[in-house]
């Protein structure tokens, strides 16, 4: 072979080469040819496409050979296989050729074999041409409509792409000779049949496919009737109006509402009014949801529903709002100085964000106003996205400040914290903890946050409140206490009990006093034991405030535990026993507390006459107490003293009023009897007060705030009685015992005062403006809020006095109707025989104001008196 090869030319090697690389091109086309074959026979009788893989090239260069066998079929498998190019791919193939020239022969392939499928592309791909019908996919289109025969193939076309929008205007050219069958179709069942013959004949001008429009504006199918209402008017304009307008207020299709409304705007601007007060829920519901953004008609009615409509109007009115975007200005110029407007606008953010739509607390990070941050605050209260909370918090803590806060800020503050209480996120809740901690000796901010504690209940806001407890400098640890107690029981529990077997070097006695209460408030009766045993690390005063707490925690267990202590040797535990009984109010004890009386224990004998005093044993006290007086150790003199005066009743003035007199005995003993005064309730031992304060310079600061906490209205009637006659020093000091009474003795005063006891009167004004009431009530006649101004008016005119009245003819031009009423009022009164003195003053005052306007509101009432 090697010789044979040798011997050739190289003409004749190369010769032989290509002849090899012909036969092995040969053998492959073969190849191919089989497999194409054999792919195309498999996709046709077995119908396995999924299988069948044939290429582009091959699809487009044998394509005949696909089309002959898919109509003749094959050796042995006669055809004919329609859906044999579909299998291969040549529909899609086609459709493109379609999509891109309007092929004619693409088009006459898709109606031979996927006519289903391709029907609506051929007829747009016909339309494109204008609607032409002798060329392209016109051409090829109008030929299988012949060949179809009358009745359906239109409704075919229509059914291959319902709904599909087409060119309406070439489409009656090309079905100009077959306008009745297309009419025909408005009958038919199928709506996509109904909306192809309503877009073709809404450019008709014959009678019957005008009318045939008009008719479909009935139809079931919402499109169809969209479609007839985007039609050229046809008949009398005012008609057709009426029923766009009744479509749009009636038809439950949204998408045909919006047709009729469009219409209506765009032809019959001038008819377009809608009486909302004509109209049913419903309907006013469909006018809402199409208001016209750019008009500002829309917007009032908006207002009017979102404020005051149904819930689903409410919805409508709040989308609309929103999205013309009238909802966010309401928010940002907020102002909480004019009360109306301001709960106004606050009542329609509050509806929109009910039913979320709440796109308007955007402006959170931006807002500037004092009213906006309020509004936004009570928005987030109760709706709205919670995430907002936290910006609106960390921005309004920043702007605070420094004490002393103006009374609207703190407004706002108290507003915020209620939103992080009630739906504070992670975020929000990191920033109240925080503010917490700033806040901390501030306490009127502190009292405020440890007041919305008890919201966000988590690690965060508890952690913040341990490191409060521990700080024995914490100032407000009763508000502390009641933060705690809100939060998780597993987290506060622990955190309790641990205090309790703290020991005295590692837990400061405030810290141990407060894990005592809250021990008992948060009523673990399976702790009470413990707590008992806890309670003398407690003062005695302290025991008798904490016991109502531990003994509520568990009663029958409080009584059996103080039993078992009562028998015991211990002395502390003895006595803060016998201090806490009179809060079981068990007096099974008595005996137990009388043999206390003379116990070895000085404790426990103070601890004894206390109990006494507290179950208003005033004959124990009487005989037995009495002689406590006498005790050799002081604190026992003193908790005696505090006792007897406090619960002994009028037998034992006379003895008290002996150990203040006596030089020998110590002034604690003096004082604390003094104190006990305080307490008391009866006459007597406020006569013996008043009488002290007369004859004792030396402790008269004690006596003046044992005085000052005499506030019921029947002792300050007493007191009164006894200012009247008082002269000197006596009535200097009574006065000052009456100012120091602050708030409380100030609202006993206005009831004494609404009483109208005619002796009194004058030394209860006189009492009331001592107190700085008068001024404070003129102080509020320029309050923002009308309803303060109205409440100080009519306070003013209960007190009557020349510096009340003052005050209240400077209020007769308040803005409000209901202020001025009650000025009025109040003038009427100098208009009588009994203000002639008064109203003789009022017009000579210096103020030139004050004369000015005590004239002018007197004119007013002689003229409302005619």
């Amino acid at each position: 072979m090697t010789q044979f090869l040798a011997s050739l030319s190289p003409s004749a090697v190369w010769f032989l080469a290509a002849c090899a690389v012909a036969l092995v091109l040969v053998l492959i086309a073969l190849a191919m040819e089989l497999s194409f074959r054999r792919a195309v026979r498999l996709a046709a009788t077995r119908r396995a496409s999924g299988g069948v893989r044939v290429g582009a090239f091959m699809l487009a260069a044998r394509e005949r050979y696909i089309l002959r066998r898919a109509r003749r079929g094959f050796a042995r498998a006669p055809g004919p296989f329609p859906e044999l190019p579909a299998a291969l791919g040549c529909v899609e193939r086609w459709r493109g050729a379609l999509a891109s020239s309007a092929s004619g022969r693409a088009a006459s392939r898709l109606l031979e074999f996927s006519p289903d499928a391709a029907l609506f592309d051929c007829f747009e791909a016909a339309l494109r041409n204008g609607g032409s019908r002798t060329r392209g996919a016109g051409k090829a289109l109008a030929a299988w409509i012949a060949d179809q025969g009358e009745g359906f193939a239109l409704r075919r076309v229509a059914l291959s792409g319902p709904g599909r929008g087409f060119d309406a205007a070439a489409a009656g050219t090309f079905l100009a000779d077959r306008m009745d069958e297309v009419r025909e179709l408005l009958g038919d069942p199928e709506w996509a049949a109904r909306a192809m013959a309503v877009r073709i004949l809404a450019l008709d001008d014959a009678e019957r496919s005008k009318k045939g429009v008009s008719d479909s504006l009935a139809d079931p199918h919402p499109l169809v009737r969209k479609l007839a209402l985007q039609a050229p008017l046809a008949g009398e304009r005012l008609a057709f109006y009426e029923e766009a307008y009744r479509i749009f207020t009636k038809d439950p299709s949204l998408e045909v509402r919006r047709a009729a409304k469009a219409r209506i705007i765009a032809e019959f601007p001038d008819l377009y009014a809608p009486d909302m007060d004509a109209l049913g829920p419903e309907e006013r519901i469909h006018v809402l949801e199409l208001l016209d953004p750019a008009s500002e008609r829309d917007e009032e009615i908006a207002f009017r529903y979102l404020e005051s409509g149904e819930s689903e109007q409410r919805l409508a009115a709040a989308e609309h709002l929103e999205s013309r975007g009238s909802l966010r200005p309401l928010l940002e110029q907020a102002n909480s100085g004019d009360a109306k407007d301001f709960e106004r606008r606050l009542t329609l953010l509050r509806n929109a964000a009910e039913f979320q739509v709440y796109g308007f607390l955007e402006a959170v990070p931006t807002i500037e106003a004092d009213g906006a941050f309020l509004a936004a605050a009570r928005v987030l209260e109760t709706g709205g996205d919670r995430s907002y909370i936290a910006p609106l918090a960390a921005r309004w803590f920043g702007r605070m400040g420094v004490p002393p806060y103006p009374a609207d800020k703190t407004a706002v503050y108290r507003a915020v914290l209620a939103a992080v209480k009630a739906r504070g996120d992670r975020a929000a809740r990191e920033a109240f903890a925080a503010e917490l901690e700033a806040r901390r000796g501030d306490p009127e901010l502190a009292a405020a946050l440890l007041g919305a504690a008890d919201g966000p209940q988590d690690r965060i806001v508890f952690d913040a409140l341990c490191r409060l407890f521990v700080d024995p400098l914490f100032a407000l640890r009763d508000e502390l206490r009641e933060a705690l107690l809100k939060q998780p029981p597993e987290l506060v529990v622990p955190f309790t009990l641990g205090f309790l077997r703290a020991d005295r070097a590692d837990a400061p006695r405030v810290l141990r006093r407060d894990a005592l209460i809250l021990a008992g408030q948060l009523k673990l009766s399976w702790a009470i034991q413990r707590t008992m045993e806890t309670l003398p690390t407690l003062d005695l005063e302290e025991i008798g405030a904490l016991a109502p707490i531990v003994v509520d925690a568990d009663s029958k267990a409080f009584k059996r535990k103080a039993r078992y202590i009562l028998d015991g040797v211990d002395a502390p535990s003895r006595a803060s026993v016998l201090a806490a009984l009179p809060a079981a109010g068990d007096r099974s004890f008595m005996a137990d507390v009388k043999a206390s009386l003379a116990d070895a224990d000085p404790d426990v004998r103070a601890a004894a006459v206390r109990a006494l005093a507290a179950f208003d044993e005033d004959k124990a006290l009487d005989s037995g107490g009495i002689g406590l007086l006498r005790d050799p150790v002081e604190r026992v003199r003193v908790a005696a003293a505090a006792a007897i005066a406090e619960a002994g009743g009028a037998g034992a003035v006379k003895k008290l009023a002996a150990v203040l007199a006596d030089p020998n005995e110590v002034d604690e003993v003096k004082l604390s009897l003094v104190r006990g005064l305080g307490r008391a309730a009866d006459a007597a031992s406020l006569e013996l007060i008043i009488d002290a304060l007369g004859a004792d310079d030396e402790r008269s600061g004690a006596l003046v705030e044992a005085l000052s906490r005499r506030r019921s209205r029947k002792d300050l009637g007493r007191i009164l009685e006894r200012f009247k006659d008082a002269t000197g020093e006596l009535k200097t000091r009574i006065a000052e015992g009456v100012r120091q009474m602050g708030k409380p003795g100030e609202e006993a005063l206005v009831g004494l005062l609404a009483e109208d006891i005619v002796s009194l009167k004058p030394f209860v004004v006189e009492a009331l403006e001592s107190l700085g009431y008068v001024e404070r009530r003129i102080r509020e006649l320029k309050h923002r809020d009308p309803a303060v101004r109205r409440e100080a008016a009519a306070a003013l005119s209960l007190v009557g006095s020349r510096a009340a009245y003052r005050g209240i003819v400077l209020a007769a031009r308040d803005p409000d109707g209901e202020v001025r009423v009650a000025v009025t009022r109040a003038l009427e009164r100098l208009a009588g025989p009994d203000g002639e003195a008064l109203l003789a003053e009022l017009q000579d005052d210096p103020d030139a104001r004050v004369r000015k306007y005590v004239l002018w509101a007197m004119e007013r009432v002689r003229a409302k008196a005619l």
